[in-house]
């Protein structure tokens, strides 16, 4: 059989006979590249600056902006025509944007677990969203994620580094859990957080009130409510302010941001700016969240800058999973809002669109400006051993990522290990899925060179 190199090929059954453990169904897919979207175009190239001895200087701040469900061509530097995101595709017109960046599972809370412990979710016991104990347990996921397990956070404050989380958490804490660790358990200095987690927190007052009212009655910490438009101001106000307090030291923070994840809460002003931008009422919501985040992250962008910390401060951005997939738009015939640029599956799927992204790296000085690389892969469990490698320290056994530091100089990564996903544990129930039956993969994934295999 010959599959033409290109975008995902169409599903493809085939069986392995006299295997006692074959699986029943499995997909061998051809891995794209996608064309170079006209919204950017690759212009005058700064020369590699080279990497100073990291004893002689102050090691970099770090600020990880993570999007809660942005498709991969939700951005207008990745092709969205609907509305622009100009804050966004400045940083990664002028830094360092990966197209071929993977999220470790296609779903948030395992996601989440590979980007903070640099494993694969499954080995760590996330293989879907932490819920309630009866759902974890039916599904063979854990209630939160283990404390002991190498982070992050603890990489960088064993470094002598200040870290905070602040936003989304997901990794144990809401529902009928009122007993899993806080944030602070991993190796934050600070925690704030609103969906899933405990400790100090927001509750949502608008949208899906139910959750911040289970949330309320766990206590476990100081609380208070907020409606959804306003809470990414709230989390870039207490970036600000924790940068302020710690501008002496080398600082970290985990900003996890939900205005993309359904439903959708715009304010007035962002809504009327793109009405009628979208394919539907719902579409419009979408976008004018985007464009609201966008212009909140380029307001804390400038006063960062204004302060003198983006000297030295690398910024990431990307998303922890493919665009929404809910089942009432296939229902109805439609697509539900989001962009996965026409490749394959969405949220809750192992195709490309459930779990590819773009990975936005900016460190002023210390990159070479401009660089789109097409050719690297890399995947959540790439940020721990990076970070590591940033600020000469040891990468925790067990690490199952790479060093992508030398993408930052436009060195492209031509070979690594292979990545593999789990969404579900076998002989368990399902635990989701997207709302279009193209879009629905088998259970596991592994990527091994230009191959991908889907299988159950």
């Amino acid at each position: 059989m010959t599959i033409k190199i290109g975008r995902e090929c169409p599903l493809t059954r085939f069986r392995a006979p006299n295997r006692r453990l074959a699986p029943a169904a499995m997909t061998l897919t051809a891995i794209a590249t996608l064309p170079l979207p006209a919204a950017l175009a690759r212009g005058a190239q700064e020369a590699p600056t080279p990497a100073p001895a990291r004893q002689a200087e102050r090691r970099p701040n770090i600020l990880f902006v993570l999007v809660d469900d942005m498709g991969f061509g939700d951005l207008s530097v990745m092709g969205n025509k609907k509305v622009q995101t100009p804050n966004l595709d400045r940083l990664a017109q002028d830094g360092v944007l990966l197209t071929k960046f993977y999220d470790a599972a296609p779903i948030c809370s395992s996601s989440r677990a590979g980007f903070l412990t640099g494993r694969f979710p499954a080995d760590i016991g996330f293989v879907g969203i932490t819920a309630g104990r009866t759902r974890n347990a039916e599904l063979g996921q854990v209630d939160w994620l283990d404390p002991k397990l190498p982070t992050i956070a603890r990489l960088l404050d064993n470094a002598g580094y200040a870290t905070a989380h602040i936003g989304k958490w997901h990794l144990g804490g809401g529902r009928d859990i009122g007993d899993a660790p806080w944030p602070t358990a991993y190796g934050f200095d600070k925690g704030f957080t609103t969906f899933e987690g405990l400790g100090p927190r927001v509750l949502v007052s608008d949208e899906e009130r139910f959750l911040a009212q289970q949330s309320d009655k766990l206590g476990q910490g100081p609380r208070f409510w907020e409606i959804k438009t306003n809470l990414t101001g709230l989390y870039a106000d207490m970036t600000v302010d924790f940068v302020a307090q710690h501008s002496d030291t080398p600082w970290f923070v985990n900003l996890w941001l939900n205005d993309i994840h359904d439903p959708w809460a715009p304010d007035d002003e962002s809504l009327s700016d793109v009405m009628g931008k979208g394919d539907s009422s719902d579409d419009d919501q979408m976008l004018a969240s985007l464009v609201k985040m966008d212009k909140t992250l380029g307001r804390l962008f400038d006063r960062l800058d204004q302060m003198g910390e983006l000297d030295n401060t690398l910024i990431l951005v990307t998303s922890d999973n493919g665009p929404s997939s809910l089942a009432r738009y296939h229902e109805r015939g439609e697509t539900a809002p989001g962009s996965t640029e026409g490749l394959r599956g969405r949220k809750f799927s192992l195709y490309e669109g459930g779990i590819r992204q773009p990975l936005i790296m900016h460190w002023r000085g210390h990159m070479k400006a401009g660089t789109r690389d097409e050719q690297t892969v890399g995947q959540g469990v790439d940020l721990l051993p990076t970070f590591a490698s940033i600020i000469g320290a040891k990468k925790p056994v067990g690490s199952a990522g790479i060093d992508l530091s030398p993408t930052l100089q436009g060195q492209p990564i031509t070979q690594r290990p292979d990545l593999f996903w789990a969404f579900g544990k076998e002989g368990r129930p399902a635990i989701a899925k997207p709302s279009q039956p193209i879009d629905v993969s088998p259970r596991f994934a592994v990527r091994e060179g230009d191959w991908k295999l889907l299988a159950n």
